[in-house]
């Protein structure tokens, strides 16, 4: 009940409230909603009675409460402490390094003796003070390595039921120690556990963690506690060490290169991540082994050495699923793992295993790709804005009589009022931050390509039939865009401020290139059954060269001409680029003679997603019939069907042999006769006599 408040009639009778009638001495709970808007009023009367009915059902069914489990007083003080550490410390840091991002920011556009920034910066120092303690930090490590013991005792089907931020806490305290105060890593045990942790819930298949940002959280960890400073990308280094040393070091948030001693990662715990799992359980001092009659521990004796390879490939697609600002930092991040675990023979093997797995390396490798090849449309896209606002503010010199439209662009501006010239500013310092991140991506995802077909094995599985196309359209978009009349459009004034180097990326384009064209370059064992799969592999690959829509018929002999001025590849992966060329020129002239078979062919023998004439038909679940290159590069985007919207694996494709075959019979005929009408024409061209009719 509540009582009105205001000035009362001295000759009202005061009643007392517990004696009042009903709604006289106070509003009842309907009354109190009578002035509000019908609307509202309706939904809160309703609210109202269904709280009410649901008490009192709930009073009707009430049952004599259950003695609650006791528990210990040590298990009762673990996991309050547990919670204390989410709410207080982890909260703690992560709110001040959100504050650090956003001071770096500051700082870069104002400098560094803007009076917000210097603000920002005292105030991060009493944080820092505050809450970085020696003790207090110490004694986080400690009890995050004791969670990190418990979680693996814990059976898969437990592990899953774990709430996800005990996870992310358990990562997350030595991911935050490492950025803010690293000798405190250096002064403690190596960490085998969160390795072993680590490796368990990445590397599961049937995905022991399910929040694409907690396995980031486990990613991160292992970015700071384990890959050496040189390992690491620059673009982190202004985290090392807090704020004092961070403005220091990078003079207001600029990039700064890190020093060992900004390392949190110490030397054993760099030996762990290139070793087994089971080598670091074994090495790690906080891992106890059970009596040789334990059976679990007998069973975990049993099983095989567990490689971290997989998880982080996998995890390359899987950062999709972060936030769109989160996926360049996490791609990044899994970038210098893969390089740091290559250099590792163990897990090198592991690389070569997951080549093995057609639909793992797939599924990878197709996301790598792709990322690539957006990275470079997007950076294509962001460049000719970037010199032209330059031209603009007279950053960037243009010879008026030869570039009269550039010249134009610095006469509008000059003439252009305040505020347009504002908004100008304003889309030149959006196009400048998202292209240094995606230079940055595009550099490390290109370097990552690179490095894995160094191997034969690895090299191999890109020029699988559901990879290959994208391979090729790879390439090409990268040397249409750097070599020639487009590359043009990349040139601006600085090109080392946003991470650019057209050389390096053309360079290393080449270098993959190459690597395909020696691989399957004619051998000395010319005849062998090895040199003829080579031979088919070239084949396939100067195919899929000449049917992407990138290709053009000089576009690699060109890149192979700029790249010896450049002179940054061997004379012989030159050689070889020239060969892979006219392989890619005769592939292009041969398959000219299969166009436009598609305006020829019976409808069955077209795929329905492409309109493009089928070579593998497969027929799904639905009744449906696509070609099988269609269908498998449609699930690695999504496991559906396209027609029916049903779940669709691979398993779920059947086989149509006796179609594959007519299709076939029918180009061959095709061919026949289109190359039959080619020689008459070319008879009748030069005089002869007319061929007779051919028949097939």
């Amino acid at each position: 009940q509540r009582t009105s408040s205001g000035p009362q009639d001295d000759d009202d009778d005061d009643v007392p409230m517990e004696d009042a009638p009903p709604n006289e001495g106070g509003d009842s709970d309907d009354d109190m909603y009578a002035d509000d808007d019908d609307d509202q009023a309706k939904a809160l009367k309703a609210a109202l009675a269904m709280s009410m009915d649901s008490n009192a059902e709930a009073d009707s069914s009430a049952k004599p409460e259950e003695e609650e489990e006791e528990f210990n007083f040590v298990t009762t003080l673990f996991f309050l402490t547990m919670r204390a550490v989410r709410l207080g410390f982890v909260a703690e840091l992560a709110r001040h390094s959100d504050e650090q991002d956003r001071l770096f920011h500051v700082a870069r556009s104002v400098g560094q003796d803007d009076e917000r920034v210097r603000l920002g910066f005292a105030t991060g120092l009493a944080t820092e003070a505050q809450l970085l303690q020696d003790d207090l930090v110490d004694d986080a490590l400690k009890f995050s390595g004791w969670v990190c013991r418990w979680l693996l005792g814990l059976s898969d089907e437990d592990l899953k039921k774990t709430p996800e931020h005990v996870l992310e806490d358990v990562a997350g305290v030595p991911t935050m120690v490492a950025r803010f105060r690293p000798e405190a890593l250096r002064r403690s045990d190596a960490m085998g556990d969160l390795l072993v942790l680590t490796t368990k819930c990445l590397g599961a298949k049937d995905k022991l963690v399910r929040s694409p940002h907690t396995r980031d959280k486990l990613a991160q960890a292992l970015y700071e506690c384990y890959l050496p400073s040189a390992a690491r990308d620059s673009v982190y280094a202004r985290h090392r060490g807090g704020l004092a040393r961070a403005f220091t070091r990078g003079g207001g948030g600029g990039a700064a290169e890190e020093s060992d001693s900004d390392a949190g990662a110490t030397e054993a715990n760099i030996a762990l991540l290139v070793s087994s799992s089971s080598s670091a359980a074994a090495s790690s001092k906080n891992v106890v082994v059970a009596n040789d009659d334990d059976s679990a521990a007998a069973d975990s004796a049993k099983k095989p050495e567990v490689s971290l390879a997989p998880a982080v490939l996998w995890m390359f697609g899987d950062a999709e699923h972060l936030g769109f600002y989160d996926v360049t930092p996490a791609r990044l991040r899994i970038a210098a793992l893969i390089r740091q675990l290559w250099t590792s023979s163990f897990h090198r093997r592991a690389f070569r295993e997951i080549a093995a797995d057609r639909s793992a390396f797939v599924t990878f490798a197709n996301g790598l790709l792709n990322e690539t090849n957006r990275l470079v449309a997007s950076a294509m896209e962001k460049l000719p804005l970037i010199r032209d606002h330059q031209v603009r503010t007279g950053v960037l010199a243009v010879n008026r009589a030869a570039e009269p439209e550039l010249a134009a662009l610095r006469d509008e501006y000059r003439a252009a009022p305040e505020a347009r010239r504002t908004e100008l500013d304003e889309r030149f310092a959006d196009a400048e931050r998202h292209l240094r991140g995606d230079l940055t991506l595009c550099t490390e995802t290109l370097g990552l390509v690179e490095l894995l077909t160094t191997d034969a094995a690895v090299s191999g599985a890109f020029v699988l039939p559901e990879l290959r196309s994208r391979l090729a359209g790879m390439l090409l978009s990268v040397m249409r865009s750097f070599t020639g009349r487009r590359s043009l459009n990349v040139k601006i004034e600085g090109p080392e401020k946003y991470g650019f180097d057209p050389r390096d990326i053309l360079s290393r384009v080449g270098r993959v290139a190459t690597q395909f064209a020696k691989r399957f370059s004619p051998s000395s064992g010319s005849g062998t059954q090895e040199a003829a799969q080579d031979d088919d592999a070239l084949k396939n690959f100067a195919d899929a060269l000449a049917n992407s829509g990138y290709f053009d018929p000089g576009l690699l002999a060109k890149t192979a001409a700029t790249l010896r001025k450049i002179g940054t590849l061997e004379p012989s992966d030159l050689d070889a680029l020239d060969r892979l060329g006219k392989a890619a020129n005769d592939a292009h002239d041969r398959l000219q003679l299969d166009a436009n078979f598609e305006d020829e062919a019976p409808e069955h023998f077209l795929d329905p997603l492409t309109c493009a004439l089928m070579v593998d038909p497969v027929q799904l679940p639905s009744g449906h019939v696509c070609d099988d290159s269609t269908i498998k590069q449609h699930l690695l985007n999504e496991k559906t069907d396209p027609f029916s919207r049903l779940p669709l694996e691979d398993a779920d494709l059947k086989q149509l042999p006796d179609l594959k075959t007519q299709i076939h019979d029918w180009v061959t005929h095709q061919r026949q006769l289109r190359r039959g009408a080619a020689a008459a024409g070319a008879g009748a061209g030069a005089g002869g006599a007319p061929p007779q009719d051919h028949q097939p």
